[in-house]
């Protein structure tokens, strides 16, 4: 579901000042790599950028988005070639991905790796919503977060989960898979095509990127220029987060195959 986009640079190692072509060939370049995780939680959000690359290289990393442009203090990789900044992170995520750039020197070659990545982070109200419940609370089902609803048809920190959670009043007519339930709504609360605040926003099974079961998100905020914030669970922002967690992230607005409202059958959303 993330808007991840990982892109290859040409690895720019064997750069020397001055040099035959033999000599640059007897510096290849050496392989780079770059992965970024978030964890979101309620006691903080974390970023974590791994790079690998030879062992004793120096490494630089360069993080830059809308409203963000970091340079944390260079590292040198270890014998095993790896080289890790981790810090946290506030606010949720921006509307459009951050870009992450390592840059690893050896002598006089040096290679680079950037990838773009929207990190899903959720937001007080995604973390707390009206009508969550005290863990204590009997019958609470909670997720690894410690977010808890009461106890419902659908496993804790599963996206069903969680959008049964932000909109109770629907479970009496939403049960199953989230890749069903626009069929389940048709006729018995209104759905559509067009996202409103506090709607739930629907794929259908293999749909812009959901899995088999389809997947379900808690809209949040509506943006003039076409973006959808959706608050959901079972959605990973990088490729190694945890996917039971709950997330807020940005998506274009036609992502979903469609929106329930709620409310009586017949009424607008």
């Amino acid at each position: 579901m993330a808007r991840i986009a990982i892109l290859w640079i040409v690895s720019l190692g064997a750069l020397l000042a001055t040099g035959s072509p033999a000599a640059q060939a007897a510096r290849p370049p050496f392989p780079v790599a770059l992965n970024v995780t978030a964890a979101a939680g309620s006691g903080g959000n974390q970023l974590t950028a791994t790079a690998r690359s030879l062992p004793g290289a120096g490494c630089v990393l360069e993080v830059k988005g809308r409203g963000i442009s970091m340079r944390p203090a260079p590292k040198r990789a270890g014998r095993t070639g790896v080289v890790v900044w981790s810090w946290p992170a506030t606010g949720i995520a921006s509307d459009a991905p951050w870009r992450f750039t390592v840059t690893c020197t050896s002598g006089r070659s040096w290679s680079q790796r950037w990838l773009e990545v929207e990190p899903g982070f959720p937001s007080a109200a995604a973390l707390d919503p009206a009508g969550a419940l005290a863990p204590s609370t009997p019958g609470a089902a909670c997720d690894e977060q410690g977010l808890c609803f009461a106890a419902e048809q659908f496993p804790a920190g599963q996206c069903t989960w969680y959008a049964a959670g932000r909109r109770p009043d629907l479970l009496g007519v939403l049960a199953g898979n989230a890749g069903s339930w626009l069929a389940a709504a048709r006729g018995r609360v209104p759905e559509g095509w067009f996202p409103v605040v506090g709607a739930l926003a629907v794929w259908l099974p293999h749909h812009a990127g959901a899995g088999a079961d389809g997947h379900v998100a808690y809209v949040a905020a509506v943006s003039p220029d076409g973006n959808i914030l959706v608050d959901d669970s079972n959605w990973a922002p990088t490729p190694s987060s945890p996917r039971l967690e709950v997330h807020e992230h940005w998506v274009p607005a036609i992502a979903p195959s469609g929106f329930i409202y709620g409310g009586p059958a017949g009424s607008g959303p």
